[in-house]
């Protein structure tokens, strides 16, 4: 209707306008028109009506709110019902159009957040986001809802992540906001994104990177291996107080103390070498002395003593981790310069000069239990809920505490002692499981964006971006007057140079800072005849007559002078309005580092917080354990480096960077025990023990074995041997050639003889020496059988042949390949480099090196075997060819058989020496293939003979003899 009227009015005034402006005045007008328009049609787009739903820890719905968003606040109307709503596990909010559509008709984005069941309020921030997200996807056709999960900070990390059942999308989170010692346990457990694509779009767009943005050492905590793990959402830092009243009453007491800086000048402006922590410690026991109370208090709910004792270490110059191949160790331990640093937490500790901190149910257990006997068996101990006590309001002195806004009495920030403090926050990760990383980054760009108000609220004083304060720190300026300002300015006492310009010179002038219990005050120390040694009080106004001075910009006073005039004073000091807690938390920021320093974060370091060894070891120094001498300082923080080291070593299942080392080979069980040098072994975690040694052990029961009977092998081929030359005139053995049963035998004892070469670890003249016998034997082994059999089919086929011209004949043959075999070898002996190194891989572990025999020239190799195969080939052919030779002549059954048993053996040594096996088995079955088939193919050619010359009629050599595939055989029988 508005539209409507205005055009209406636009038509009128056109028509009343003189022509020559008409054209002008009209797309004046229609220019406005658009942009009217298009901004109420982009209002009338814009959803605002949301319905949340919330439901307590048994999934009940406890309360439904039906809200309008905010959009320039950036909030829902009401959200501040919503903060009072308590027991509340689960937080659902859809917009109001999509809250009752088919779970097919939108997408439910699941978060985890860390907040505990009656903390809703950070579960709310992230909410007040969601709609500024929603319209954004929306205009993309896409619709969500946002399922904000209160998990916890220890399910946030340990919970399993469950994507596959339907009926429980609550156990498969989108997004995880997780602390910066818990990043690298989901991320090594692969269920978060690397978000390195999303930092480099990010700059794309933005034409800034995200990175630039951080504070100096965030990088630090959220990358490992130069990738992002998250995006930076909330600040942790730690603060120091100080009891002012505390302070007064002992300086009047006479005891030597000072306010910490920034409230005094005491310090001067290198405070940081002067406000040490040995100082912070010797007031406390000042603080004791005087007041008859523990003059320091340790606050915080979790491994608060541990965060102290590493700012400390790292302002003392004491490396609290340190790094040492690849593996993460106790930077602190054995070294005497050390120990003398660290003496004064052992002096503050022992001497009871800080109050109580460690949960003392827990602490009379330990000491009313043996001493454990390892690192296991080692307690943790939780820190007393401050919050909880009674006397948590009392603070005597100093005060290590966590940013908080609980107002304490009587307590001022100062800032940490040293040159070194606590960094920590928390960081939003994607998960792997989600299915729409590009929309959930733009949901945290929401987040972050300095313009919209999540990450004031999310952080009351510092946020991790540079520029970008905390919800108290960000209107600081706005929300003081003048004069409470200036009152801020100047609380800190003491004389201060400032100058000012007058006839264009610079002017130099001393202000004496009057610290009050009202408005602070001025004195002008330098008098002359412009100034007057006055004092002037913090007004609204600087006026003269009221002796007022006032605040005029950053390090900036107006002082009035005579006649009503006034000069700005600037601060030469740049204290800053130093006092503020922005500032002091801005100051504290500036050089705090994270617990890992220089380390970028690592899984571990998550395992050493939840262990907190730095507790056991200060609980040794304050309440001592009953049944142990506690012995010296150096013996306590070395069992405090031992389970730091025992926590920093990952865990091997899983580890992809693991270092190992193998011991020697045990001779007896022939195996190598695997020593994992950079993370440790757990039960049932699969990984191996120990590998098997690269060889046949002499001493194991495999080795024993085959030299037994390679041994006895050589005895009965070395007796066959005199049997036959003994006998060599007798018919048996003449018939059957006296050459051929000696040269079978031989080859056979040579082959016996080179399983020794087998055995043992792998030494140059061994893997030589049984390639030399092996070959020699199986090819002494094929001619002499070949020979034998190629004479008596000759003959018998040409019996105008006489036997001794062709056996010369045939024997000239195969003494020539037997020469050229050993040729080979002899070649291939000079090609050969002995003991060659190779790699193998153990499974989940990696790779490792050994040492075994070379095979030397392959080819040379090759060439030797297929000489072998052939001979083979032609013996099995012949062994066919005779097969219709008289029975009393006809080696053919024996050779032909004896050859496939041959091909056997051959091929089985072939494969053993040209394939390198991981287990040493199949060589064993091998080797015992070897001393069988010889002795086997022996009682073939010869069992029937010894029976013959010994006329032995014993059944059972019968019987074994009548196994062997011979005609004569059966005869004997």
């Amino acid at each position: 209707m508005l539209n409507y009227i205005f055009f209406q009015f636009f038509l009128f005034y056109i028509k009343m306008r003189k022509k020559v402006h008409q054209n002008f005045i009209y797309l004046l007008f229609l220019f406005f028109f658009i942009i009217l328009c298009n901004g109420q049609n982009n209002n009338s787009n814009f959803t605002t009506s949301f319905i949340m739903d919330l439901y307590d820890p048994n999934d009940n719905l406890n309360v439904r709110y039906l809200l309008e968003y905010d959009v320039q606040r950036g909030e829902y109307v009401d959200h501040y019902k919503i903060h009072n709503t308590l027991n509340i596990k689960t937080a659902i909010v859809c917009s109001e159009e999509d809250m009752n559509l088919p779970e097919d008709n939108k997408n439910t984005i699941v978060f985890w957040n860390t907040a505990n069941y009656n903390e809703i309020y950070s579960s709310v921030i992230y909410m007040d986001a969601f709609p500024l997200w929603y319209n954004q996807q929306k205009k993309k056709g896409k619709r969500f809802c946002l399922r904000v999960e209160a998990v916890g900070w220890d399910k946030n990390v340990s919970e399993k992540i469950n994507c596959d059942d339907p009926e429980n999308k609550q156990l498969c989170p989108d997004l995880i906001i997780l602390g910066t010692t818990q990043f690298s346990y989901r991320y090594y457990k692969d269920e978060t994104l690397n978000l390195n694509k999303y930092f480099r779009n990010y700059f794309k767009k933005e034409g800034r990177s995200l990175e630039s943005m951080l504070n100096k050492y965030a990088h630090y905590d959220y990358r490992i291996d130069n990738n992002w793990l998250a995006v930076p959402i909330i600040s942790d830092l730690r603060a120091l107080r100080f009891n002012k009243k505390t302070f007064d009453y002992c300086i009047n007491k006479g005891y030597n103390l000072h306010y910490p800086p920034p409230f005094s000048d005491f310090w001067g402006s290198n405070y940081k070498e002067t406000w040490t922590w040995e100082k912070a410690f010797e007031y406390s026991e000042i603080i004791y002395n005087c007041t008859g109370n523990p003059g320091f208090r340790i606050i915080g709910s979790k491994s608060e003593d541990t965060k102290l004792f590493i700012i400390i270490c790292q302002s003392l110059g004491i490396p609290f981790i340190v790094e040492e191949n690849d593996v993460k160790k106790c930077g602190f331990r054995n070294n005497p310069e050390y120990i003398k640093k660290l003496s004064i937490v052992k002096k503050l500790f022992e001497n009871h000069y800080v109050e109580e901190w460690l949960d003392k149910s827990a602490i009379d257990k330990w000491k009313n239990s043996p001493y454990p006997k390892n690192i296991d068996e080692q307690p943790t101990f939780p820190l007393i809920d401050m919050t909880k006590n009674f006397n948590f309001m009392n603070v005597n002195g100093l005060i290590f505490d966590v940013l908080t806004t609980i107002e304490l009495p009587d307590l001022k920030y100062c800032y940490m002692p040293g040159i070194s403090s606590f960094l920590g926050g928390s960081g939003i990760v994607i998960t792997k499981n989600s299915k729409f990383p590009d929309e959930l980054f733009e949901y945290i760009e929401i987040l972050i964006n300095g313009k919209n108000p999540y990450l004031q609220y999310l952080n009351n004083y510092i946020t991790p971006y540079e520029k970008v304060y905390g919800n108290l720190c960000n209107n600081e300026l706005e929300k003081k007057s003048k004069k409470e300002y200036c009152n801020s300015f100047l609380d800190v006492e003491g004389t201060f140079p400032y100058y000012y310009v007058s006839n264009n010179k610079t002017n130099i002038i001393y202000l004496k800072h009057i610290v009050t219990n009202e408005d602070k005050q001025v004195s002008i120390t330098d008098a002359n005849s412009k100034f007057f040694s006055d004092v002037f009080t913090c007004g609204e106004k600087a006026n003269y007559e009221q002796k007022t001075i006032t605040f005029i910009d950053k390090y900036k006073l107006e002082l009035p002078v005579k006649n009503n005039n006034t000069i700005i004073l600037k601060s030469m000091e740049d204290i800053k309005d130093q006092t503020n807690p922005c500032n002091i938390f801005q100051e504290s920021l500036e050089k705090a580092k994270p617990m890992q320093f220089p380390y970028n974060t690592f899984s571990e370091i998550n395992a050493f917080e939840l262990k907190s060894p730095i507790s056991l070891l200060l609980a040794h120094l304050y309440y001592k354990h009953n049944e142990t001498n506690e012995g010296t300082f150096e013996s306590i923080i070395n069992e405090c480096c031992d389970i730091i080291d025992d926590t920093l070593l990952p865990r091997c299942k899983g580890y992809n960077k693991i270092k190992f080392k193998l011991g020697e080979c045990n001779e007896q069980t022939e195996l190598r025990n695997i020593t994992y040098l950079n993370c440790k072994i757990t039960d049932n975690d699969g990984l191996q023990r120990n590998i098997e040694c690269p060889y046949i052990s002499s001493k194991n029961i495999k080795g024993l074995f085959l030299t037994i009977l390679s041994l006895i092998a050589i005895i009965i081929e070395i007796f066959i041997i005199i049997i036959v030359i003994k006998f060599k005139n007798e018919k048996c053995i003449m018939l059957s050639g006296f050459e051929f049963l000696l040269f079978l035998i031989l080859s056979s004892l040579i082959l016996d003889i080179s399983v020794y070469f087998w055995v043992g670890s792998a030494v140059k003249y061994k893997c030589i020496l049984k390639i030399w016998t092996m070959i020699i034997g199986i090819t002494g082994l094929i001619s002499s059988y070949s020979i034998k059999s190629e004479i008596i089919i000759s003959i018998y086929n040409n019996k105008k042949l006489t036997q001794s011209n062709y056996k010369m004949r045939t024997y000239l043959l195969y003494v020539f390949i037997f020469i050229f075999q050993l040729i080979l070898l002899t070649w291939w002996t000079f090609k050969h480099d002995g003991v060659t190194e190779k790699e193998s891989y153990i499974k989940n572990v990696g790779s490792y090196k050994y040492n075994t025999c070379s095979i030397g020239n392959e080819n040379i190799l090759t060439l030797i075997f297929l000489i072998d195969y052939t001979l083979l080939v032609i013996s099995i052919i012949m062994s066919y060819r005779g097969r219709n030779i008289p029975s009393e002549f006809n080696y053919s059954k024996k050779i032909f058989f004896t050859s496939l048993l041959t091909a056997l053996l051959l091929s089985a040594y072939h494969l053993a020496v040209t394939n390198t096996l991981e287990k040493t088995l199949p060589y064993f079955i091998v080797l015992v293939l070897i001393l069988v088939i010889t002795i086997y193919i022996n009682l073939i050619f010869i069992g029937t003979k010894l029976v013959m010359l010994f006329n032995i009629e014993d059944e059972s050599i019968n019987s074994l003899i009548s196994l062997l595939p011979s005609e004569e055989s059966k005869k004997n029988g």
